[in-house]
């Protein structure tokens, strides 16, 4: 093995996502297989199996999912993922294969992919939001990612935007009404249509053919991101808000987002734009995780 390399993955509630990198960030192959299950066994031995097939070609194995995840690698809370609850993830994966392991949250991964090589590298203070089937977030303060004390800040998604109105406050929650969720369930609705057979790219295709229902569906879902996002930056006036997930992919996403920012523009002057990472986000961002704690096979980051 002449030059280190090291397995990444990003596991979702759907798939996960394998690369294998150099130590520059440099993706030298990847693919992704479907997650087979929530059960811990199950995704264990998923991700054993992806090991086995490169632990004689690589240095270190790094990995970011959803979830509250202490700095020791242990999983407080899985999120979606809800067979890592309590588990001593990366403890059980430095045991199995004798290799340094990270794990750490997906979008505070995010973050530190932007901010070793993306649209956050010369910034000190900015917070990352993740726009899917829910809203995550990761904050950044003084060059050091912001964790909190029990491993939960820059959980934007949970914030309540428009009132409590439903049974429970996460039905409330930014997670719920900004979401691609929140907006394939607002035309759903409004259409008389099962929320599985409704996509996102349905609703932005009748939005773009002037569907009424549809311009108000996503004139909701843009204007609730941007009052999230003029509610984070009330609080921490960071530098930049960076804006992650799919949907970003879309041209005209940014300039359609920014025609619900000019409050935010008026008062906090702060600039929001899009993720230089798209969907390999999460690959290099936990291989960026990775060497805060193992640094000697590179400089020590200070994320």
């Amino acid at each position: 093995m002449t030059e280190n390399q090291y397995l990444s993955f990003d596991i979702g509630g759907t798939a996960i996502k394998w690369g294998l990198l150099k130590e520059d960030g440099t993706i030298v192959k990847k693919d992704s297989f479907p997650t087979g299950g929530w059960g811990r066994e199950t995704l264990v031995r998923q991700l054993e199996e992806t090991i086995e097939q490169f632990k004689s070609e690589i240095n270190g194995i790094s990995v970011c999912l959803p979830g509250f995840i202490n700095p020791d690698g242990f999983i407080e809370y899985g999120g979606a993922i809800k067979g890592f609850n309590q588990f001593h993830f990366r403890k059980h994966f430095e045991e199995k294969f004798g290799l340094p392991v990270s794990v750490e949250n997906d979008v505070n991964c995010v973050a530190m992919a932007e901010k070793w090589q993306g649209n956050a590298s010369d910034l000190s203070d900015f917070f990352c939001m993740t726009v899917g089937t829910g809203i995550g977030g990761a904050l950044v303060i003084n060059d050091q990612l912001y964790r909190g004390h029990s491993f939960q800040a820059g959980e934007c998604g949970f914030m309540i935007t428009a009132g409590l109105h439903a049974d429970l406050p996460e039905h409330d929650s930014l997670s719920k009404i900004a979401s691609t969720y929140g907006l394939r369930e607002k035309y759903a609705a409004n259409k008389k249509l099962k929320l599985e057979d409704v996509s996102g790219e349905d609703v932005f295709a009748a939005y773009e053919q002037n569907d009424p229902i549809a311009i108000k569906a996503v004139q909701r879902f843009y204007e609730s991101i941007a009052i999230g996002i003029f509610n984070i930056t009330s609080v921490i006036n960071p530098q930049k808000v960076l804006i992650g997930g799919g949907i970003t992919g879309r041209p005209s996403f940014i300039d359609e987002l920014r025609t619900h920012l000019d409050y935010v523009d008026m008062v906090f002057n702060v600039e929001v734009d899009i993720c230089h990472f798209k969907n390999d986000a999460g690959l290099i961002g936990a291989l960026a995780h990775y060497f805060t704690i193992h640094p000697l096979e590179s400089e020590k980051r200070t994320v």
